[in-house]
Order: structure tokens, then C-alpha cells, then sequence
């Protein structure tokens, strides 16, 4: 194979591959501890504040959203930029690229400031649908929301540094540390007096601003280019950055619209307590994705700085490799997920399970599928640099299914119809990005569709039908949670390792375990 001369072809190689096994291993470590600790203090939050505050809750983190999406828009953007001075050992361009990007940052957070602080708080008030006695509490935590939104841009170079340095030790400590607190916190909301809703917003505020000065205070004792710096900007830099994050964030701004304008569209005709099931569904899809997508973001720096040495190849293996055993991981995750969400959802929430929470849950897993198919494609031509061409095919599909959600939900009245429809983006997205790789360095796009996306449908499909006819033959309990949970996991595991990995894919696979010492 093409793929299998390159993999091996040198050391150096080696070594990069070691190195992101080693960075994932910390990943997966970190996402394992915040999909525990998440989904306990998902229940607190629940039982504490009830469905209505969650509701409201989710909503008005719906408008800050909108913007707090600039935090990965340029972070992405700086890391980029790092890393290429990484690549070529540059150690001017570095302490430049980050000089830059902290003044930049400076004038993003001035400007996301003065827009939430006017539009922001015109939609809170005079659009959202929220009851009136507890619209003083959602401007509260509106402005708890907006400080750390401002807070968090302010860090984004620091983060940044650390991800393009590939110390993701440091990263999941950091991750660690935020929602440890945030737990600590949640119980405090037991003992302390006034408003939950608002003492939540402003504990998790508090922990915010926490977790950014301990990654400042890391940056500065750790790395050279964070260090000496002055008012002083690299104009040719500052022009770069501005060309790539401008159409990252016009990109990223299509796709944050999209999806918190389902949930504004939600919110309008259907209230917050249904906000509250798909905030829930949002919530344990975006930890299993997060879990699963741990190899993607410990593999980003490697695409830069392989794009910076022209190693084009190694892209392409790397984008089949990382795909194929991401998707073996989310199988593991969604096909228990999907058949026992019900039982899991009673366990997990009691009886306070706001109602289509779980039909939320299938869909959003189905989309995550699709997206996850495509992740490695996306990452790769960002790193080619390549982001105007990429949003401005990708930003039209974003947009143009929100006025037919709207109709659905109109006509129709049920929020289950307007949830399927944003699956349909994802798959225009995914053929769209595999032509445009394509383009860019040839990628063999035909061959990513059938042997990752199409053959791993399939797989899945076929690993999840030994389950299902078990869980329609037996009675709802623990006993059918447990035999329907471990058979999925072992026929998913044994079709998809069999089937869909290939050879290099194993030994990643393996190596993540600690079954081997080198891949």
C-alpha cells in the first residue's frame, strides 16, 4: 500500500506517531474523567435548578454561544501559526505569531463585549420566549456568561501555545482542573442561600476566571514566546491571521448559527422545557464526541507541520488511519447509547427526564457519525490554509436549513421533525470537503467515501441488529441493560476491528491500550 511505504518510511515519522499516541492516551484520559464528572453534574444541575431554570439556562448560553465560538475560531487560527513556526524551527516567528495573536485577541473581546452587551441583551429580552418572573435572573447570568466569554478569548493564545507545543499533558490538567471545580461548586449550591439559577452562573464564572490564570501563569514560566512582549505587530503576520481567522470565523459562525438557531427556533415554539431535553441530549453526545475525538485533536499539530514540510502523503494516511479509528470508538459508544438511552436516561435523571430528551439523543448520535467522517477532511484543509474556499461552500449549506426547520416546526408542531433535519447539512458538508481535499492534494476522495464512511454505515448497522433483536425479547431492567450493553460492545468491536481497520489502524488502536510499545 501507498499509505503503508510512507507510514514507515523514516524515524522521523515514527517518532511523530509515537508522539500523538502519546498525546492522545492524554486526551483520552482527560475526557474519560470530564464524561464522568460531566454527566454527575449534568444530574445536579438538573435536580437543583429544575427542567424550566435549566431551560432558561441553556437558552441564554445559546446567545453567548454565539460568539464564544471565536474562542476555538482563533485559538485554531494561532495554533496554526505556532506550529508552522514549530515546523521550521523559527523561534522569531514564534514569539511574533503570538505577540500578534494576544493583541488581536485584545480587540476581538473589545468588540464580542460591545455586541453582547446591545444585541445580546435586546434578543434576551424582547425575543426569547422566558417567563417574566425570571427574566432578572437570565440578564444575571447573561452577564456572568459574557465575562467569561471575555475571559476565555483573552486566553485563547495562551491554550493555543500549549496545544501547538503538543503538551496536552498540561491541556487535560487544565481540562481536569475546570470541571473537578465545577462539581466543587455544584455542591456548594446545597448550602448557599439566594437564587440557584444565578449562584450557579456565578460559581461557574468564578471557575472560569480560576482555570484561565493557572494556564497564563503556565505559559509564561514555560514557553519563550510568551514572554518580552510589547505593543509592537508583525503587519504581515497580523494580515495572515486576520485573512485565516476572518474566513474560520465566518465558517464557524454558520455552523454556531445553525445549531443555536434550532435552539432559538425550539425555544420559540415549543418553550424552554423542551430546550432543557435537547440542552440534556446536547450534553451527552457532546462528551461522547469529545471522548471519541481525542486522536483528531492530538493529531492537528502533525497535519501543520506536515503540510509545512510538503509531506502531503502522511496527510492522507493519517486522515484514513485517525478516521477509521475514531469511528471504530463513537461505534463502541453509540450502539449501547442508542438501544438502552431510555433506561440510561431514567438511571441517570430519575424521573425528571424532560420529554424527547431521548429521541434528541438518537439524532444527534446519527449526526455525529456523519461529522465525525469528516473531521479529519475539515482539519486537513484548514491546515492547508485553505479556509476562505472552505467556508464559503460550506457557510450556504449552514444557513439555508434554518428556514426550513422553521417551516417544519410550524407547520408540523413537533420539535422531533425539525431535530432530524439538521442531519442534512452534515452529509452536503462531508461531500463537499472531500471534493475540495481533493482539489488541494489530490486525496483519493472516492476511496475515504466507500472504505471509511460508506463501509462503517454499514457495519454498524449490521453490528447493531444481534443487539436490538436481544432488547425486544427481553423485559426493561437491569438484567436487559447489561446483556444488551455488553453484547453490542463485543459484536461492534469484533465486526468493526475485523472489517473496517485496517492494519496500521489496529496497531494505533492497540498502541492506545497499551498492548503495544510502538506503532
Amino acid at each position: 500500500m501507498w499509505s503503508s511505504r510512507f507510514f514507515y518510511s523514516s524515524r522521523f515519522m515514527e517518532d511523530c506517531n509515537k508522539r500523538v499516541i502519546k498525546n492522545t492516551i492524554y486526551l483520552y484520559i482527560r475526557q474519560v474523567v470530564i464524561l464522568f464528572l460531566g454527566l454527575l453534574s449534568t444530574k445536579i444541575v438538573l435536580n437543583k435548578l429544575g427542567a424550566e431554570d435549566y431551560g432558561i439556562y441553556a437558552v441564554v448560553g445559546s446567545l453567548v454561544s454565539l460568539f464564544a465560538v471565536l474562542n476555538n475560531v482563533l485559538q485554531s487560527s494561532t495554533r496554526r501559526f505556532l506550529s508552522l513556526g514549530i515546523g521550521v524551527n523559527n523561534a522569531e516567528q514564534k514569539h511574533n505569531t503570538f505577540q500578534t495573536a494576544l493583541i488581536l485577541h485584545i480587540c476581538v473581546s473589545l468588540i464580542v463585549f460591545v455586541i453582547l452587551e446591545s444585541v445580546g441583551l435586546l434578543l434576551l429580552n424582547y425575543k426569547l420566549n422566558i417567563d417574566v418572573s425570571r427574566m432578572w435572573a437570565a440578564n444575571v447570568i447573561f452577564q456572568f456568561s459574557v465575562l467569561s466569554v471575555i475571559v476565555n478569548i483573552l486566553n485563547t493564545p495562551f491554550l493555543a501555545v500549549v496545544t501547538s507545543h503538543e503538551r496536552f499533558d498540561i491541556y487535560s490538567y487544565l481540562s481536569i482542573f475546570d470541571v473537578g471545580w465545577k462539581i466543587v461548586t455544584l455542591l456548594l449550591l446545597v448550602y448557599l442561600p439566594f437564587d440557584k439559577l444565578i449562584i450557579y452562573a456565578l460559581l461557574t464564572c468564578v471557575v472560569t476566571i480560576s482555570g484561565v490564570c493557572l494556564c497564563v501563569l503556565y505559559c509564561r514560566t514555560q514557553f519563550e514566546e510568551t514572554r518580552h512582549l510589547s505593543m509592537n505587530i508583525d503587519k504581515t503576520m497580523l494580515k495572515e491571521m486576520l485573512n485565516f481567522s476572518a474566513w474560520d470565523s465566518f465558517g464557524s459562525m454558520s455552523n454556531i448559527l445553525n445549531v443555536q438557531g434550532v435552539t432559538i427556533i425550539v425555544n420559540l415554539f415549543f418553550g424552554t422545557v423542551v430546550n432543557a431535553a435537547r440542552g440534556l441530549a446536547n450534553t451527552v453526545t457532546f462528551t461522547v464526541s469529545q471522548f471519541v475525538g481525542a486522536s483528531i485533536v492530538a493529531v492537528e499539530p502533525q497535519l501543520v507541520k506536515s503540510y509545512a514540510c510538503g509531506e502531503y502523503d502522511r496527510i492522507t494516511t493519517l486522515i484514513f488511519n485517525i478516521s477509521q479509528m475514531t469511528l471504530f470508538m463513537l461505534a463502541i459508544f453509540a450502539v449501547p447509547i442508542w438501544l438502552e438511552i431510555e433506561f440510561v436516561l431514567n438511571l441517570w435523571l430519575g424521573g425528571n427526564v424532560p420529554e424527547y430528551t431521548a429521541v434528541f439523543i438518537k439524532i444527534t448520535i446519527l449526526n455525529c457519525f456523519v461529522s465525525y467522517s469528516n473531521l479529519m477532511v475539515v482539519k486537513s484543509i484548514v491546515a492547508t490554509g485553505n479556509v476562505k474556499i472552505l467556508n464559503l461552500r460550506l457557510a450556504p449549506i449552514e444557513l439555508s436549513i434554518l428556514p426550513v426547520i422553521y417551516v417544519a416546526a410550524k407547520m408540523l408542531g413537533t420539535p422531533v421533525v425539525a431535530y432530524v433535519f439538521t442531519i442534512f447539512p452534515s452529509f452536503l458538508k462531508f461531500m463537499v470537503n472531500n471534493l475540495l481535499l481533493h482539489r488541494i492534494i489530490n486525496f483519493p476522495y472516492l476511496k475515504y467515501i466507500i472504505n471509511v464512511f460508506v463501509k462503517n454505515i454499514f457495519l454498524v448497522s449490521v453490528a447493531m441488529v444481534f443487539p436490538f433483536i436481544i432488547r425486544e425479547r427481553m423485559n426493561d431492567g437491569w438484567f436487559r441493560f447489561i446483556i444488551v450493553c455488553g453484547v453490542s460492545v463485543m459484536s461492534t468491536s469484533v465486526i468493526m476491528w475485523c472489517f473496517s481497520l485496517n492494519r496500521q489502524t489496529r496497531r494505533l488502536v492497540l498502541a492506545k491500550c497499551g498492548l503495544t510499545k510502538s506503532v
